[in-house]
């Protein structure tokens, strides 16, 4: 849930338009939990959407439901350390991380979001502005520890995306 409002948060912050639509679902205490967030640069007619462009998925319930529901050629950011399988389309760019293990090397495994943030900054900086994320993430966690483990965590994500690029070329 929160990676979903920072990210409209940050969207704010960049003049766009944007939803953060949460849904808890069912579950008990413990279960799948996730949130859409839709940014435009016109208005926006509802929260929800069929398809996204953009995944982040952070362990294998959520792959196992949400994996099939990215757009084709869609970017999908999941965490490696916790999803045993690769997507099953192949169209899909599909990025796996190790984000509970930077999470750590960040001194907080909860931050192993704020990873994935950084990765989708890197992977689609057309969509979120660096500085209005690291703003946002400021002003989120008010103690400092906090706000330096999630900027931390969130360069590395960003240099994890950024460097592979590099490999290819």
């Amino acid at each position: 849930m929160r990676i979903g409002r920072i990210i409209a948060k940050a969207a704010i912050k960049d003049d766009k338009n944007t939803t953060w639509f949460p849904s808890y679902g069912a579950e008990v205490r413990g279960g799948t939990a996730f949130s859409f967030v839709r940014i435009s640069h016109t208005l926006i007619a509802s929260p929800l959407m069929e398809r996204p462009d953009v995944a982040v998925i952070l362990n294998q319930p959520s792959f196992d439901r949400f994996e099939n529901q990215v757009k084709e050629a869609g970017l999908l950011i999941y965490n490696g350390d916790l999803v045993q399988r690769a997507p099953a389309c192949a169209s899909l760019q599909a990025l796996k991380l190790p984000l509970n293990k930077i999470a750590l090397e960040c001194d907080n495994i909860k931050v192993a979001n704020t990873v994935a943030l950084g990765a989708l900054c890197a992977a689609r900086p057309q969509i979120l502005k660096r500085e209005c994320v690291i703003e946002v993430l400021k002003e989120t966690f008010g103690r400092q520890d906090l706000v330096s483990q999630n900027i931390k965590a969130f360069y590395k994500g960003e240099k994890l995306v950024l460097s592979s690029r590099e490999k290819q070329w």
